[in-house]
């Protein structure tokens, strides 16, 4: 309780019930939780795919997606594709993510990239955790603020060997709602999760020079990832040079 009136990303997610309880178990495991959303955030959903590994882990020999690593390397480029796709609802069909699962296992180099997407679909609808089956061949995030974060982490992965695909993805939905919370955490998982905080600067810098969307728009988003992302996650010159462009 201490934590959820203290913190308001806590506060945002406890208002789900689920992630109350995932909340709660956290810190029954004495996991501290952090101040920046980022960082709850990466925690929150290692804590999930930890569980869910676990459990689909128990009725067959480890496979080599049972890791936390191995498995968001496939979940957040198919969450990134589930937010172009449906922004907002964030429900793909069955057939259709069945597609991109193996698009994204080949890409990844895993023999039977077929099989793979078979079985991963298999788990979601066995073992229900952080990806559901809607009813009606649909699938779903448990909750939006999961997609609109491994939406950030495949845009922020994308910045490996520099800024400019993530300049670019970010540039594209300036002044879009549905993309605002992704673009705050892309920011945010730079900075706080990779400790990339001079990437995460030049690229609020590269932003703010682009000026896409209406007048202000995009200063105004840089502002409020600056807030998210501070202390930390951005370098001093960044905070200073956002707050001059402000």
């Amino acid at each position: 309780l201490a934590a959820v009136r203290r913190n308001p990303g806590v506060r945002r997610l406890a208002s789900n019930p689920l992630l109350l309880t995932i909340l709660a178990l956290m810190k029954r495991q004495g996991v501290a939780l952090p101040e920046r959303r980022a960082e709850l955030y990466d925690k929150y959903v290692e804590t999930l795919l930890k569980s869910w590994n676990l459990v689909r882990g128990l009725d067959r020999p480890p496979g080599r997606d049972l890791n936390v690593e191995e498995t968001l390397k496939v979940l957040a480029p198919l969450a990134l594709w589930m937010h172009e796709t449906s922004p907002g609802v964030g429900l793909v069909k069955r057939e259709e993510m069945r597609r991109k699962l193996e698009e994204i296992y080949a890409g990844r180099e895993i023999p039977d990239p077929q099989g793979a997407a078979r079985q991963f679909l298999k788990d979601v609808h066995d073992y229900a955790c952080l990806l559901l089956e809607r009813g009606s061949g649909e699938y779903g995030f448990i909750h939006l603020t999961f997609q609109e974060y491994l939406a950030a982490v495949a845009i922020a992965q994308k910045g490996q060997l520099g800024i400019e695909p993530v300049v670019e993805a970010l540039v594209a939905h300036v002044g879009d709602d549905n993309w605002r919370e992704v673009a705050l955490l892309t920011i945010g998982y730079m900075g706080i999760v990779e400790r990339r905080d001079e990437a995460a600067s030049a690229t609020l810098v590269k932003l703010i020079e682009a000026k896409p969307g209406e007048s202000g728009q995009a200063v105004a988003l840089a502002g409020e990832a600056v807030v998210d992302a501070w202390p930390g996650g951005v370098t001093p010159a960044c905070k200073e040079r956002v707050v001059q462009a402000l």
